[in-house]
């Protein structure tokens, strides 16, 4: 039997074809399909380019080219419905001509593609308007006005219950919507049973082949732009340009910290006061001394059933400048550094740095520093030995190639006119005067670091990754904050926290060590009347830091199995820690099903984590802290490639999907 599967966006099409395939069906996603002949299909490409001259590029579709096209003249649309189209129709026959006994074509055009003259019966998943907004909402994280519009877009249930030979209406929850389609299979004699629910297969009644025990025995992970559903490729482009316009305002904690506090306030989020009220809907945040933040959504449950936290932290591997830095030697004016976290020290000399931090003057006043972003400023750098001379440097191990104390800051070589010694130290000063107001002995009440100047850059000829300084661990702090800004009212409390100092092992007074979280949720509880213990024991955490990406390159420092993947979604890692799981909080199994479900339930893409093979070293996050806390605590996040570089890639998808999983876990019951 061929099924034929279509209805609008958001009706709930997926949980009836995931039933289906659970039952061994052939489950033909035709969206799938065409993005797949994109990458494979010459005949395909050279079509498209046939009726779009120069829409395609060294065999790749420029998505944004052919859609200024098509969106703009209805008669191009129709020309490449037409094509496309054809081709996953003969794409369709192609996998049918295998002869499965059970085949499903999921398809929203699927009578203007001319495949659901293929199929024996035609069924239309419907859902009220409102529902689908909602779902929408919820699912992609979007605005009602954007969910409305996709939805308009489309033909209405109506049209869908017209056309079709017979209709399911998805106005009920997941579990009733499960048992609807169950019930309508055994009236059609599609299946027997209802024994596929939650999972659960019974062998004895799936055809014994290979190909149906592969998919539904096996783990088959598959790159997540396989996976997107409609409308997600645009959403995910227009979050990576969001999340750039951060990085770009936020390269150090206070930065994070001030855009993050100043934004919660445009929402309606106000600061946190001892003993001010909780209630169902309050949006309060907690700024702890500018360097780090808390911030909570109020749920309609009691936090006696505790909350849903995401945690990140904001600060990233840089150089921080000492309390005594600027001296001159040989007429060359120098700022002394202290690295901060773990970094390749050959790494940071002739890279563009640029000055970001705070000085508290003699005065009593604090100045803003920023010197390397403006396209009029300057930047600055740390010199490395010419190759020609460099032939006892080059037998070094790498950790020795450039040791500490040579990455010192070159701030210029003009000296002042007069007489003495260090003109050139003296007229580095003048400028900071003149520009900021501070004097040498300022530099001891500073916070100044050097980090990579510029913007984010987009990379690869398919603009797939982001390349930036800090995205460990900025790439996940953006995710809960705009995730939790999402929200309008939750179930359970969600909080986000965004700590300081993780890079250095999580202690200070802005780290995760701190009291300070306790402090926040504390206020909370109190005006409930909650314990905080009765609230952090029920309470689950999200642990969101970045993992490794593997790296073909490295292949040999990872278990490639068990490591995270560029483009598989958000990674999950029950644990972390150093070689025998040193360091590690080690998520139990009901935290990890507790995640899987979650993030399942929502159509997150995820996948698998661990930092590298078992011998080769390791680290840890803030997991620990939590669940130190007696918070059932799962470390999750962004791939990275290059992790404490200067400039660190990531890939947009998985940035979106972790955005996505945020919100997941805000939003659980």
């Amino acid at each position: 039997m061929i099924l034929g599967i279509t209805g609008g966006t958001g009706c709930g099409k997926t949980t009836l074809l995931e039933l289906l395939r659970q039952r061994g069906a052939m489950v033909l996603d035709c969206d799938a399909i065409y993005h797949g002949l994109l990458e494979t299909d010459p005949t395909l490409l050279a079509a498209i380019e046939a009726r779009f001259p120069g829409v395609v590029a060294d065999g790749r579709l420029q998505r944004k080219k052919l859609g200024a096209v098509v969106f703009a003249d209805e008669q191009a649309l129709l020309d490449l419905n037409r094509i496309t189209h054809a081709a996953v129709r003969q794409a369709v026959l192609h996998k049918l001509a295998e002869g499965p006994a059970l085949a499903a074509i999921d398809a929203i055009g699927l009578f203007e593609g001319g495949l659901a003259e293929l199929c024996d019966l035609t069924v239309a998943v419907t859902a009220p308007e409102e529902v689908r907004i909602a779902r929408l909402m919820e699912r992609d994280g979007i605005c009602r006005e954007y969910a409305l519009a996709r939805i308009r877009a489309q033909h209405d249930g109506q049209w869908f219950r017209e056309n079709c030979d017979c209709t399911l209406e998805n106005d009920g929850n997941r579990q009733e919507f499960q048992e609807k389609c169950l019930a309508f299979f055994r009236s059609r004699g599609i299946i027997e049973s209802a024994d596929i629910l939650h999972n659960t297969i019974v062998m004895e009644e799936l055809p014994m082949n290979t190909e149906t025990l592969r998919e539904t025995l096996l783990a088959s992970p598959k790159n997540g732009f396989t996976r997107l559903k409609e409308g997600q490729r645009e959403e995910m482009e227009a979050y990576a340009k969001r999340y750039m316009a951060f990085m770009d305002a936020c390269k150090t904690e206070r930065e994070a910290t001030t855009w993050a506090v100043a934004e919660a306030e445009k929402r309606g989020f106000k600061p946190f006061t001892p003993g001010m009220a909780a209630n169902p809907g309050d949006k309060i945040y907690y700024n702890n001394r500018g360097k780090a933040i808390a911030l909570a959504v109020v749920g309609k449950k009691s936090l006696s059933e505790g909350t849903n936290i995401c945690a990140a932290h904001v600060d990233s591997p840089r150089m921080d400048i000492k309390p005594n830095p600027l001296y001159e030697d040989t007429e060359i004016a120098y700022l002394k550094t202290h690295y901060y976290g773990g970094i390749k020290k050959y790494q940071w000399p002739t890279v563009p740095l640029a000055i970001h931090g705070v000085v508290y003057r003699k005065d009593g006043a604090v100045v803003t520093v920023t010197i390397g972003e403006d396209d009029n400023d300057p930047v600055l750098m740390v010199s490395d030995l010419l190759i020609h001379l460099a032939g006892d440097q080059m037998q070094k191990t790498a950790s020795k190639v450039i040791e500490g104390e040579q990455l010192n800051v070159i701030m210029g070589t003009e000296p002042l006119e007069g007489e003495g010694s260090d003109l050139v130290k003296l007229h580095i000063m003048q400028l900071l005067n003149e520009k900021y107001g501070i004097i040498e002995s300022d530099f001891l009440s500073a916070e100044l670091t050097m980090v990579p100047a510029g913007k984010c850059r987009e990379v690869g000829l398919d603009r797939s990754l982001i390349s930036a300084y800090g995205h460990d661990d900025r790439v996940c702090a953006y995710a809960e904050l705009e995730s939790l800004f999402a929200l309008e009212e939750t179930e359970k409390t969600a909080v986000c926290i965004l700590a300081d100092r993780e890079e250095v092992g999580s202690m200070g007074i802005s780290g995760m060590q701190s009291q300070y979280f306790e402090h926040f949720l504390g206020g909370l509880c109190d005006a409930q009347g909650v314990k905080l213990a009765d609230c952090l024991a029920n309470s689950f955490c999200l642990s969101a830091d970045v993992s490794n990406a593997f790296d073909p390159n490295w292949a040999e420092t990872c278990d490639k199995r068990n490591n995270s993947q560029l483009n598989h979604g958000v990674a999950i890692c029950k644990y972390t820690g150093s070689r025998g799981k040193g360091g590690a909080s080690d998520a139990s199994a009901e935290a990890m099903g507790h995640v899987r479900t979650t993030l399942d339930n929502a159509d997150v893409i995820w996948q698998i984590a661990t930092l590298g093979k078992v011998d080769q070293g390791g680290g840890g996050t803030v997991a620990c802290y939590m669940a130190n806390r007696n918070i059932v605590t799962v470390d999750a996040g962004v791939p990275v490639l290059s992790m404490h570089a200067p400039l660190e890639l990531v890939s947009k998808l998985d940035c979106y999907e972790t955005m996505l999983a945020c919100k997941a876990i805000y939003l659980a019951k």
